[in-house]
């Protein structure tokens, strides 16, 4: 399955972050097994995360516990790290209750998850990653650190095509064979014609926050509803006086831009403007 989060100072390798994708745990259990079923989205991107990607095996050995690690990590560099969370939130929030002070210490936080505005992708109100572990989404957002929610209001407006993979085809590089691996499975076995760049844009965020635009006030993770369980409130209204909150929610973004510096980072421009020139 996917690494839920990436501990990153100032600079990330979207090679590298996919590199190490196996050399990661899951925390033991989701938190809110302690009220109902975890889920998975093995239906949608099989059950290794990645759709079966046939990718060189890792050299890194597995972490023992990724709560101890990121613990470790962020309490031994206080105000350097940024914590990228593309996965549901169990982890960073097992590592709030087991140590609190790490609030202090992390520079940001920028997780993939939740909507404002739109509908849900798993259900007609919730995101995958907060509604695999609410319990936990609302411990992370109910923190005083500095958070960036970049949901599905965003995510979903950044795409990549299959026909921008198919102008791989006959590449070679590493960046062009890892691009088709991690997308085959959805656009050859599901057919699909694009498919939204919902963690690389979290990631591309916490490397250059003006790709999105932002509107700030309290994120409140529904936790007890019956059919709102997962839902990630915001207050839109532009009349309501919101609290002070280091809470930043991606209303907007740069979509070419970023689809600029996606392909630019895996050395793939040339094919992003080709593709450009034949819309």
């Amino acid at each position: 399955m996917r690494a839920p989060c990436t501990l990153f100072s100032g600079r990330c390798l979207w090679r590298g972050c996919f590199a190490t994708v196996k050399s990661g745990r899951w925390a033991r259990a989701p938190l809110s097994t302690l009220v109902g079923a975890a889920i998975d989205a093995g239906h949608f991107h099989g059950q290794d995360g990645l759709g079966g990607a046939r990718l060189p095996s890792s050299t890194r050995a597995v972490l023992k516990d990724g709560v101890d690690y990121l613990i470790e990590r962020l309490m031994a560099a206080p105000g350097e790290l940024s914590l990228v969370c593309t996965g549901p939130f169990t982890n960073p929030a097992l590592a709030v209750q087991q140590e609190p002070r790490i609030v202090e210490c992390v520079r940001e936080v920028v997780v993939m998850g939740g909507t404002a505005q739109l509908p849900g992708n798993v259900t007609p109100v919730a995101e995958f990653n907060v509604a695999a572990d609410p319990e936990a989404a609302a411990i992370v957002f109910d923190q005083t650190w500095p958070i960036t929610m970049v949901g599905l209001d965003v995510t979903q407006q950044v795409v990549l095509h299959a026909t921008d993979v198919r102008r791989l085809e006959n590449e070679s590089s590493t960046e062009a064979v890892l691009t088709r691996e991690v997308t085959r499975y959805l656009f050859e076995q599901r057919a699909m014609e694009s498919m939204a760049l919902h963690d690389p844009l979290a990631v591309g965020v916490a490397l250059d926050h003006s790709l999105v635009t932002v509107s700030r006030g309290p994120v409140h993770v529904e936790t007890r509803g019956e059919c709102t369980r997962g839902q990630t409130v915001f207050d839109l209204r532009p009349w309501a006086l919101q609290p002070p909150s280091n809470t930043r929610v991606a209303l907007k973004v740069d979509a070419l831009r970023f689809r600029r510096m996606f392909f630019e980072t895996l050395g793939l421009g040339r094919f992003l403007e080709r593709a450009q020139e034949q819309r």
